[in-house]
């Protein structure tokens, strides 16, 4: 039986708040305060700036696994704060990237920058191995069923970069806590973090979306069998790709445009 909206959002809750303790400690948020962040996140961590429209509300409640009623009360919070323009019959928009004090709960993304790409690539490496074999081990049905519908929504992105940057971050997330090691999973978020203003650039060329989710399903079908000498292996193939493609962007001023 097809679950709905609800009940994908209380599993997604779930994930969220950790209830195996990957978070112990943490104050839960409602749905509504969880997509404002996750905006605000997109938005510190330049992959939405001024002027950039947001998916649509069907689009963005696909790409967070929750309801259009919370992407529209979450959109309806940062319009009031100014940090999004909202109107009739139009796409939303970023009109501000002053987030206030939503800031200091994306401030630690702005940590990893000073960090070069190699430097990145190897702590990602590092990290992402153990990360995989850990989730490998102990990631839930709902988890991986989240994973799954991530794929789908990332899918019908394949020609919106924003839009699919959105979607990879969940994923990647998702994966990340299931590790149970909360430390673990932080450092990996910022990891993933890195540089995201300019892969908004690279997975904007031509098939470098279908790549990623070529990586991604390869992941997915890792974590499913439990294997995790496949997961460390198809996450570190998948890194490799996003460090490579990301050196290409630097080291070809000619391909920039």
């Amino acid at each position: 039986m097809k679950a709905g909206p609800m009940t994908a959002e209380r599993d997604l809750h779930a994930i969220l708040a950790d209830a195996d303790g990957a978070q112990a400690g943490r104050p839960k948020q409602s749905m509504k305060d969880f997509v404002v962040q996750k905006i605000a996140t997109s938005i510190a961590t330049g992959v939405l700036d001024v002027g950039d429209q947001l998916p649509g509300e069907r689009e963005l409640a696909a790409a967070l696994s929750v309801s259009r009623e919370t992407v529209r009360g979450a959109i309806l919070i940062l319009a009031t704060r100014g940090i999004l323009s909202v109107t009739q019959g139009m796409r939303t928009v970023v009109a501000s990237t002053d987030l206030g004090e939503l800031a200091l709960q994306s401030a630690r993304f702005h940590d990893v920058s000073a960090y070069s790409l190699d430097d990145v690539h190897e702590a990602r490496l590092l990290i992402e191995d153990k990360v995989a074999r850990a989730a490998a081990l102990r990631i839930g049905t709902a988890t991986l069923d989240t994973l799954r519908k991530s794929i789908a929504a990332q899918t019908a992105a394949i020609d919106d970069p924003v839009r699919f940057l959105i979607c990879d971050r969940e994923f990647h997330t998702a994966i990340y806590r299931a590790s149970g090691n909360a430390a673990l999973a932080d450092m990996a978020i910022d990891l993933y973090s890195y540089l995201l203003d300019h892969r908004r650039r690279v997975v904007a060329r031509k098939g470098s979306i279908a790549t990623s989710i070529a990586d991604h399903r390869a992941i997915l079908e890792a974590l499913k069998a439990r294997n995790p000498d496949a997961a460390a292996e198809a996450f570190a193939t998948h890194e490799t790709r996003i460090y490579t493609t990301t050196r290409q962007l630097f080291t070809q001023p000619a391909l920039n445009g």
